[in-house]
């Protein structure tokens, strides 16, 4: 992708705003942390509550499918209209109405009375949690100077980490304490209180569009929505994640193959029409533009790697800890407890160390996340691959993804200035859910094949280099980015 020096100018010029004056910035960032909470939350309790939906509706393993996955399926489809949306109508509306829609949609869950209407009232969350949750970014993007933007994104780290761990354990204590005789349904309906609460605290917090948004992050005038460029991202994204998000749950139908070929063709289209409408200067559905810059492509390569190796390694842990070491559900769980939680530890460190030592971080962070992936083949090739030894090493590979991950996301809003904000936003949230997806289709599929054809703990450890492998490279191309 070329650009013109003007552009490059521009992306290097442009000043960021500081956070709206008379405003706690503590208090505005706790709003906005909570929205990504309750979403990340949601994902975790959905799978554990998974089990007694089964038992209670008698859902089929395809219907169990679409409750779990569907959720993740809309929800990445609707990250990048969110993030556009945001950046035209304002995050402050967005944000608020994005939290409303996933409140109503987990009261509906709460109250389904059978299959159907449960996964309707999913992927309705999944929407409200797309448009909520990119705007978390932008918000950080737009309102938080410089001096603070670092703590505030290693605070966003730390509520992605103990927001999952949380989920894991809450969404277990939910469904057998039976609250009130409501069983699984306590998981969603914990949702409508803890909304409620977040709407009227960010209906007061947070700022109003208007003077305290930058001028230039307003839609031009005549600019109009790119109806055509929204079209074609939402169907390239459709056809790339479901049959990902439905291959494993019902057995990899013949007609994916045909709707994963498709987003080929979607993505060329998409990527013609979005350099159309920049060259018309109209507001495209995505802007490509700061994409011209090395360090802004290398950096959401290593992002986009490094979480596929986490939610790969957690989805295979979990087969291998129930299925091979018998160990049950919740015991399953705690084993890599550490890893969210060391995970979350570095975001707020990270900003205290010397300023020399942080613009090493993202290669840092990288080798330490795969020399984890490495040492659990090892443990495993030793046979000394128990639940506490896993336990230990998932820590140390908690501590190198926390600091990949916070420190490229650093560098990422350095990088690309706020007018840019929803596109970097949208970005990053959908990648994180393509990679996402893509790792446990991959990898999920790769450990019972390799299982089968061989022994569980080979499989295991195959998978464990096979993550390394990824992780090296994705460090390759954090170096990458630190060089650019």
């Amino acid at each position: 992708m070329t650009t013109d020096a003007n552009t490059r100018t521009g992306l290097a010029r442009a000043v960021r705003p500081a956070a709206p004056p008379g405003r706690s910035t503590g208090l505005l960032l706790l709003v906005l942390l909570s929205g990504q909470a309750m979403a990340n939350i949601d994902t975790a309790v959905a799978n554990v509550a998974a089990p007694a939906v089964r038992d209670d509706l008698g859902t089929s393993d395809g219907g169990l499918t679409l409750v779990v996955a569907g959720y993740a399926l809309f929800f990445a489809l609707a990250l990048m209209p969110g993030a556009r949306l945001g950046s035209s109508l304002g995050v402050r509306r967005v944000f608020l109405g994005g939290l409303a829609l996933f409140t109503v949609a987990s009261l509906l869950c709460g109250l389904a009375p059978g299959t159907g209407t449960l996964i309707a009232a999913r992927l309705l969350q999944g929407v409200g949690a797309g448009l909520m949750v990119p705007q978390i970014l932008i918000g950080i993007h737009r309102w938080f100077p410089d001096g603070q933007r670092a703590r505030a994104v290693g605070l966003y780290a730390a509520t992605l980490s103990g927001s999952a761990a949380l989920g894991q354990v809450l969404g277990g204590v939910l469904v057998s304490a039976d609250l009130f005789g409501t069983g699984w349904r306590a998981a969603f309906l914990i949702n409508v209180p803890a909304g409620a609460a977040a709407l009227l605290a960010g209906a007061r917090l947070l700022p109003r569009t208007g003077a305290d948004e930058p001028a230039v992050d307003r839609p031009a005038a005549g600019g109009g929505l790119d109806l055509t460029g929204s079209a074609l991202l939402a169907l390239t994204t459709l056809a790339a994640l479901l049959p990902l998000t439905l291959g494993p749950g019902l057995g990899s139908p013949w007609w994916s193959r045909l709707v994963l070929a498709l987003a080929v063709p979607a993505l060329a289209a998409f990527l013609r029409t979005e350099r159309r409408v920049i060259r018309q200067g109209r507001r495209p559905a995505l802007d490509l533009r700061p994409l011209a810059l090395p360090a802004v492509r290398w950096a959401l390569l290593a992002q986009a790697g490094t979480t596929l190796t986490y939610f790969s390694l957690l989805y295979v842990l979990a087969l291998h800890l129930q299925r091979q070491l018998g160990l049950s559900a919740w015991q399953s769980g705690l084993v890599p407890l550490g890893w969210v939680l060391c995970f979350g530890v570095t975001g707020p460190l990270l900003p205290r160390l010397p300023a020399a030592l942080r613009r090493l971080l993202p290669v840092l962070g990288g080798l330490l996340l795969a020399l984890s992936y490495g040492a659990i083949a090892l443990l495993q090739a030793a046979g000394a691959a128990g639940p506490w030894p896993l336990a230990a090493v998932l820590c140390v590979g908690g501590l190198g993804l926390g600091t990949t991950f916070s420190s490229l996301l650093t560098l990422l809003t350095d990088a690309v200035p706020p007018r840019f904000a929803a596109d970097l936003s949208g970005s990053v949230s959908t990648l994180t859910q393509l990679a996402g997806v893509l790792g446990v289709a991959l990898f999920g599929a790769g450990y019972p094949w390799l299982a089968s054809h061989g022994t569980p703990g080979t499989a295991f450890a195959l998978v464990a280099l096979g993550l390394a492998a990824v992780a090296t490279l994705s460090t390759v191309a954090a170096a990458r980015a630190l060089r650019r």
